[in-house]
């Protein structure tokens, strides 16, 4: 009877208590809230630098037509104009903001007199062209 020993564990269910499952939760909403405010501003600044892309991607093409045709063209649309040389544009469309506006174009440009202006507002107010 010494060799038998008694297993007190066959009464016992294993699991979590609420307890530790309540602290747990606690722990990943404070983590959340220290995460999450420092993350919603990044969401801004990433459209303001695809803005930028897409002004500089924009203002390549646009130089192009007007290497190929002597003048800039007087709308974006001309940019897929193929009787023109085109398309300009390498996926055969015009990209709208990341705002999905269209990009504000003007040829002369009041900035650059001797070219084109090209810019965007984003719903908060930053704009973002060509000429700064």
């Amino acid at each position: 009877m010494k060799n038998r020993k008694r297993n007190n564990h066959l009464g016992k269910k294993s699991g979590f208590t609420l307890i530790e499952i309540i602290l747990v939760v606690v722990i990943i909403g404070i983590l959340a809230g220290i995460a999450i405010p420092r993350m919603g501003g990044k969401t801004e600044m990433a459209k303001i630098s695809q803005a930028k892309s897409n002004i500089v991607a924009l203002s390549m093409a646009i130089q192009e037509y007007e290497m190929m045709n002597g003048d800039y063209p007087s709308s974006l649309d001309q940019l897929l104009d193929e009787s023109k040389g085109g398309p300009f544009m390498e996926k055969k469309a015009i990209p709208t903001d990341p705002w999905d506006k269209p990009f504000v174009y003007a040829a002369p440009g009041s900035h650059n007199n001797h070219s084109f202006d090209l810019s965007c507002t984003s719903p908060k107010g930053t704009v973002v062209n060509n000429w700064e």
